[in-house]
Protein backbone atom coordinates (compact mmCIF):
# COMPACT_ATOMS: atom_id res chain seq x y z
CA UNK A 1 0.00 0.00 0.00
CA UNK A 2 1.11 3.26 -0.60
CA UNK A 3 1.94 5.80 2.53
CA UNK A 4 -1.00 7.46 2.43
CA UNK A 5 -3.25 4.34 3.13
CA UNK A 6 -1.09 3.82 5.98
CA UNK A 7 -1.85 7.23 7.13
CA UNK A 8 -5.63 6.59 6.70
CA UNK A 9 -5.83 3.01 8.97
CA UNK A 10 -3.57 4.51 11.10
CA UNK A 11 -6.42 7.39 11.60
CA UNK A 12 -9.39 4.84 11.24
CA UNK A 13 -8.45 1.60 12.99
CA UNK A 14 -9.75 2.49 16.17
CA UNK A 15 -13.78 3.31 15.11
CA UNK A 16 -14.19 2.37 11.38
CA UNK A 17 -16.51 0.29 11.42
CA UNK A 18 -14.76 -2.62 9.31
CA UNK A 19 -11.63 -2.48 11.62
CA UNK A 20 -14.04 -2.29 14.64
CA UNK A 21 -16.02 -5.56 13.93
CA UNK A 22 -13.06 -7.72 12.49
CA UNK A 23 -11.37 -7.20 15.92
CA UNK A 24 -14.76 -8.34 17.66
CA UNK A 25 -14.20 -10.94 15.50
CA UNK A 26 -10.92 -12.14 16.51
CA UNK A 27 -11.84 -12.02 20.52
CA UNK A 28 -14.98 -14.16 19.80
CA UNK A 29 -12.64 -16.53 17.64
CA UNK A 30 -9.98 -16.70 20.99
CA UNK A 31 -12.76 -17.47 23.02
CA UNK A 32 -14.12 -19.97 20.96
CA UNK A 33 -10.11 -21.53 20.48
CA UNK A 34 -10.09 -21.92 24.82
CA UNK A 35 -7.98 -18.72 24.91
CA UNK A 36 -9.96 -16.59 26.81
CA UNK A 37 -7.10 -15.76 29.35
CA UNK A 38 -3.51 -15.51 28.83
CA UNK A 39 -2.61 -15.80 25.26
CA UNK A 40 0.76 -16.43 25.83
CA UNK A 41 3.68 -16.02 22.70
CA UNK A 42 1.73 -13.91 20.37
CA UNK A 43 2.64 -13.64 16.17
CA UNK A 44 0.68 -10.59 14.25
CA UNK A 45 1.61 -11.65 10.93
CA UNK A 46 1.01 -8.10 8.48
CA UNK A 47 0.40 -6.35 11.51
CA UNK A 48 -0.01 -3.22 9.82
CA UNK A 49 -0.19 0.12 12.02
CA UNK A 50 -0.41 -2.12 14.45
CA UNK A 51 -4.39 -1.71 16.02
CA UNK A 52 -4.95 -5.60 16.47
CA UNK A 53 -1.69 -5.86 17.75
CA UNK A 54 -1.98 -3.16 20.45
CA UNK A 55 -5.48 -5.15 21.42
CA UNK A 56 -3.12 -8.30 22.10
CA UNK A 57 -0.58 -6.68 23.75
CA UNK A 58 -2.08 -6.69 26.89
CA UNK A 59 -3.30 -10.48 27.49
CA UNK A 60 -0.16 -11.66 25.70
CA UNK A 61 3.60 -12.85 27.82
CA UNK A 62 5.25 -11.76 24.77
CA UNK A 63 3.93 -9.96 21.63
CA UNK A 64 5.44 -9.43 18.27
CA UNK A 65 4.45 -7.55 15.36
CA UNK A 66 5.55 -8.61 11.80
CA UNK A 67 5.29 -6.76 8.32
CA UNK A 68 7.38 -6.40 4.90
CA UNK A 69 6.61 -2.40 5.12
CA UNK A 70 9.29 -0.30 6.90
CA UNK A 71 6.32 2.47 6.64
CA UNK A 72 3.33 0.06 8.59
CA UNK A 73 5.94 -0.24 11.34
CA UNK A 74 6.87 3.18 11.92
CA UNK A 75 3.49 3.70 12.78
CA UNK A 76 3.23 1.21 14.80
CA UNK A 77 5.86 2.76 16.57
CA UNK A 78 3.75 5.59 16.77
CA UNK A 79 1.65 3.63 19.27
CA UNK A 80 4.28 2.62 21.26
CA UNK A 81 4.66 -1.10 20.35
CA UNK A 82 8.14 -2.63 20.07
CA UNK A 83 9.20 -6.33 19.31
CA UNK A 84 8.97 -5.10 15.54
CA UNK A 85 9.75 -7.23 13.01
CA UNK A 86 10.51 -6.41 8.94
CA UNK A 87 10.09 -9.58 7.35
CA UNK A 88 8.94 -11.97 4.37
CA UNK A 89 5.37 -13.54 5.81
CA UNK A 90 7.25 -17.18 3.85
CA UNK A 91 10.12 -17.09 5.75
CA UNK A 92 9.21 -16.41 9.47
CA UNK A 93 12.85 -15.36 11.53
CA UNK A 94 11.46 -17.47 14.56
CA UNK A 95 12.18 -21.14 15.86
CA UNK A 96 10.07 -23.83 15.67
CA UNK A 97 7.09 -24.26 18.41
CA UNK A 98 7.34 -20.83 19.52
CA UNK A 99 4.19 -19.57 19.25
CA UNK A 100 1.05 -19.79 21.16
CA UNK A 101 -1.46 -17.92 19.28
CA UNK A 102 -0.67 -16.62 15.18
CA UNK A 103 -2.89 -13.70 13.90
CA UNK A 104 -2.96 -13.30 9.99
CA UNK A 105 -5.50 -10.75 8.87
CA UNK A 106 -5.48 -9.64 5.42
CA UNK A 107 -2.39 -11.33 4.34
CA UNK A 108 -2.54 -14.68 2.55
CA UNK A 109 -4.15 -13.15 -0.31
CA UNK A 110 -1.67 -10.92 -1.03
CA UNK A 111 1.02 -13.77 -1.54
CA UNK A 112 2.21 -15.43 -4.23
CA UNK A 113 3.35 -18.40 -2.50
CA UNK A 114 0.64 -18.93 0.18
CA UNK A 115 1.35 -22.32 0.65
CA UNK A 116 4.43 -21.38 2.34
CA UNK A 117 2.63 -19.15 4.44
CA UNK A 118 0.75 -21.71 6.43
CA UNK A 119 3.82 -24.16 6.24
CA UNK A 120 5.54 -21.25 8.09
CA UNK A 121 2.54 -20.76 10.29
CA UNK A 122 2.44 -24.54 11.20
CA UNK A 123 6.14 -24.11 12.06
CA UNK A 124 6.37 -21.34 14.05
CA UNK A 125 3.47 -22.66 16.26
CA UNK A 126 3.35 -24.40 19.24
CA UNK A 127 1.90 -27.97 19.35
CA UNK A 128 -2.03 -27.02 19.83
CA UNK A 129 -1.27 -23.77 19.04
CA UNK A 130 -4.10 -21.51 17.07
CA UNK A 131 -4.03 -19.03 14.26
CA UNK A 132 -6.70 -16.82 13.54
CA UNK A 133 -6.60 -16.08 9.75
CA UNK A 134 -8.53 -13.71 7.75
CA UNK A 135 -9.11 -13.40 3.71
CA UNK A 136 -11.09 -12.66 1.16
CA UNK A 137 -14.12 -14.47 -0.22
CA UNK A 138 -15.40 -15.26 -4.03
CA UNK A 139 -13.25 -14.96 -6.93
CA UNK A 140 -15.84 -13.17 -8.79
CA UNK A 141 -16.26 -10.34 -6.60
CA UNK A 142 -12.38 -9.20 -7.67
CA UNK A 143 -12.39 -5.47 -8.05
CA UNK A 144 -10.08 -1.99 -7.63
CA UNK A 145 -10.27 -2.95 -3.95
CA UNK A 146 -8.22 -5.99 -4.94
CA UNK A 147 -5.87 -4.61 -6.94
CA UNK A 148 -5.45 -1.13 -4.63
CA UNK A 149 -4.54 -3.93 -2.05
CA UNK A 150 -2.34 -5.50 -3.87
CA UNK A 151 -4.35 -8.90 -3.73
CA UNK A 152 -3.21 -11.81 -5.80
CA UNK A 153 -6.35 -13.83 -5.19
CA UNK A 154 -9.88 -14.41 -3.51
CA UNK A 155 -11.06 -17.50 -2.27
CA UNK A 156 -13.64 -19.99 -1.72
CA UNK A 157 -14.10 -21.37 1.51
CA UNK A 158 -14.19 -25.04 1.04
CA UNK A 159 -11.04 -25.08 -0.75
CA UNK A 160 -8.85 -22.87 1.19
CA UNK A 161 -10.15 -24.95 4.28
CA UNK A 162 -9.00 -28.21 2.91
CA UNK A 163 -5.82 -26.85 2.16
CA UNK A 164 -4.89 -25.34 5.39
CA UNK A 165 -6.03 -28.91 7.03
CA UNK A 166 -3.76 -30.88 4.78
CA UNK A 167 -1.09 -28.63 6.25
CA UNK A 168 -1.77 -29.80 9.63
CA UNK A 169 -4.59 -27.58 11.45
CA UNK A 170 -7.56 -28.78 12.65
CA UNK A 171 -10.37 -26.23 11.93
CA UNK A 172 -12.03 -25.06 15.12
CA UNK A 173 -14.51 -22.52 13.20
CA UNK A 174 -14.25 -21.10 9.59
CA UNK A 175 -17.29 -19.00 8.36
CA UNK A 176 -17.99 -15.78 6.31
CA UNK A 177 -17.97 -12.96 7.53
CA UNK A 178 -19.99 -9.45 6.55
CA UNK A 179 -23.36 -11.97 6.03
CA UNK A 180 -25.80 -9.36 7.00
CA UNK A 181 -23.95 -6.94 4.82
CA UNK A 182 -24.02 -8.75 1.55
CA UNK A 183 -26.78 -8.13 -0.43
CA UNK A 184 -25.33 -4.16 -0.46
CA UNK A 185 -21.90 -5.38 -0.34
CA UNK A 186 -21.51 -7.94 -3.38
CA UNK A 187 -23.34 -5.50 -6.34
CA UNK A 188 -21.13 -3.16 -4.97
CA UNK A 189 -17.77 -4.45 -5.56
CA UNK A 190 -19.48 -6.04 -8.54
CA UNK A 191 -21.10 -2.92 -10.30
CA UNK A 192 -17.68 -0.67 -9.36
CA UNK A 193 -15.91 -3.25 -11.91
CA UNK A 194 -18.11 -2.93 -14.52
CA UNK A 195 -18.04 0.72 -14.21
CA UNK A 196 -14.57 1.35 -13.59
CA UNK A 197 -12.76 -1.88 -14.64
CA UNK A 198 -9.36 -2.88 -13.13
CA UNK A 199 -7.26 -1.08 -14.66
CA UNK A 200 -6.16 2.13 -13.13
CA UNK A 201 -2.86 4.30 -12.71
CA UNK A 202 -3.25 4.32 -9.26
CA UNK A 203 -6.20 2.19 -7.72
CA UNK A 204 -7.63 3.27 -4.90
CA UNK A 205 -9.51 1.05 -1.98
CA UNK A 206 -13.10 1.09 -2.11
CA UNK A 207 -13.60 2.49 1.51
CA UNK A 208 -15.96 5.31 1.95
CA UNK A 209 -16.15 6.80 5.77
CA UNK A 210 -19.68 6.97 6.42
CA UNK A 211 -21.87 9.41 8.43
CA UNK A 212 -20.90 8.77 12.19
CA UNK A 213 -24.78 7.16 12.66
CA UNK A 214 -24.15 5.25 9.79
CA UNK A 215 -20.45 4.03 10.88
CA UNK A 216 -21.96 3.23 14.42
CA UNK A 217 -25.10 1.05 12.56
CA UNK A 218 -22.50 -0.90 9.86
CA UNK A 219 -20.37 -1.71 13.34
CA UNK A 220 -23.69 -2.69 15.42
CA UNK A 221 -24.27 -5.07 12.64
CA UNK A 222 -20.42 -6.79 12.20
CA UNK A 223 -20.15 -7.30 15.77
CA UNK A 224 -23.89 -9.06 16.05
CA UNK A 225 -21.68 -11.74 13.16
CA UNK A 226 -19.09 -11.60 15.89
CA UNK A 227 -21.34 -12.73 18.85
CA UNK A 228 -23.13 -15.41 16.29
CA UNK A 229 -20.04 -16.86 14.54
CA UNK A 230 -19.27 -18.49 18.15
CA UNK A 231 -22.09 -20.64 17.42
CA UNK A 232 -22.73 -20.72 13.76
CA UNK A 233 -20.72 -20.42 10.39
CA UNK A 234 -22.70 -18.05 7.84
CA UNK A 235 -22.64 -19.18 4.39
CA UNK A 236 -21.62 -16.37 2.50
CA UNK A 237 -19.93 -13.15 2.90
CA UNK A 238 -17.25 -10.53 1.36
CA UNK A 239 -14.62 -12.02 3.29
CA UNK A 240 -13.63 -14.84 5.66
CA UNK A 241 -12.19 -15.91 8.72
CA UNK A 242 -11.75 -18.74 10.83
CA UNK A 243 -9.90 -20.48 13.77
CA UNK A 244 -7.50 -23.07 13.50
CA UNK A 245 -5.46 -25.40 15.86
CA UNK A 246 -2.01 -26.98 15.00
CA UNK A 247 -2.66 -31.08 15.79
CA UNK A 248 -0.12 -33.19 13.22
CA UNK A 249 3.07 -33.85 14.21
CA UNK A 250 4.62 -32.62 10.58
CA UNK A 251 3.11 -31.04 7.94
CA UNK A 252 2.33 -32.82 4.74
CA UNK A 253 0.98 -30.22 3.12
CA UNK A 254 3.69 -28.06 3.42
CA UNK A 255 6.16 -27.19 0.54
Amino acid sequence: MEIEEYQRNYQLEQTYWWFVGVRAMVERLLRLSGKDGSLGKVLDIGCGTGALLEQLKGRSREVWGLDNSQEALQFCRKRGLTNLVLADATKLPFDSDYFDLVSAIGIIEHLQDDQALLAEIWRVLKPRGVVILLTSSFPYLWSMHDIANNHQRRYYLRPLRSRIEQVGFETLRFSHLNFFLFPLLAPALIGHRLLFGTRSAHPRRIMPTPPRLVNAWLTSVLCLEARLIRHLAFPWGVSMIGAFRKTLPSAPGAP
